[in-house]
């Protein structure tokens, strides 16, 4: 991890944490827990004062433990920002997605249209 990476990732763990209204010692057990191994709550505290590197299995475990998703502890803006960002990106792909269903299915309808037209005049023809 570059040490802006690291940076943001201790501001960021250090955010997630307070938010949860959880202490480092709490985290650290709770981050054991699912690690199976001894993490203390000084081994948290390091990491948000970057006197200590993060693994990566641990950063996963600290984004489990506080039910955010990992990226949410690397970017350097608030989780709900980038996740706006990202459903704005989608609902405007799944709107061109809406829009070419449209003109398919106009485009469809008028070529039935046609189908059925040709029908009929066939039909009128040999009925005659």
């Amino acid at each position: 991890m570059t040490e802006t990476a690291r940076l943001i990732f201790a501001r960021r763990l250090r955010e997630q944490r307070r938010a949860a209204g959880m202490s480092q010692a709490e985290l650290g057990r709770r981050m054991s827990e699912q690690l199976d191994t001894t993490l203390d709550g000084s081994a948290v505290t390091r990491i948000e004062k970057m006197e200590r590197a993060v693994k990566l299995e641990e950063a996963v475990a600290a984004a489990g433990v506080l039910g955010v998703p990992l990226q949410a502890l690397l970017v350097d803006e608030p989780y709900e920002v980038v996740r706006l960002r990202e459903l704005r990106q989608d609902l405007a792909r799944q709107e061109n997605r809406a829009a070419a269903a449209k003109d398919e299915m106009r485009q469809a309808t008028a070529a039935m249209m046609h189908i059925e037209q040709e029908i009929e005049l066939l039909q009128a023809s040999r009925d005659n």
